[in-house]
């Protein structure tokens, strides 16, 4: 697995918005079970290449997390175990910046985001 089969993985599915989060936190999710049954075992395929290329910093009360950028977009997941990953999170590069606050590395909104 690697960048480009990650760029395809994420290009063919239909991202739903989340509403719940939309004023503290836009973005985007797929879930493993409204995807054809062919592609659950992926899920956890790309949960790994997130922690193995990607990088970790913290957003809010979650403490650390790992993302990964492709195109205009950084992509994570909340399990703690790669194989019970059964959704995947994206949000806009444009919407949020990750900058180095007392020593660790943060996700934070830009001001006057959307």
């Amino acid at each position: 697995m690697d960048h480009e089969w990650f760029r395809d993985f994420v290009n063919r599915h239909e991202w739903t918005f989340a509403k719940t989060y939309a004023a503290f936190c836009p973005h985007e999710y797929i879930v493993m079970k409204k995807q054809p049954e062919e592609e659950w075992p992926l899920f956890p395929e790309a949960a790994r290449l997130i922690r193995e290329k990607g990088f970790t910093a913290e957003y809010g009360r979650l403490g650390p997390n790992w993302y990964y950028i492709v195109d205009d977009n950084y992509y994570w997941t909340l399990d703690p175990k790669v194989e019970d990953t059964c959704l995947i999170n994206r949000a806009k590069l444009s919407d949020f910046e990750f900058v180095e606050m007392d020593g660790r590395k943060v996700v934070r909104r830009k001001r006057g985001g959307a």
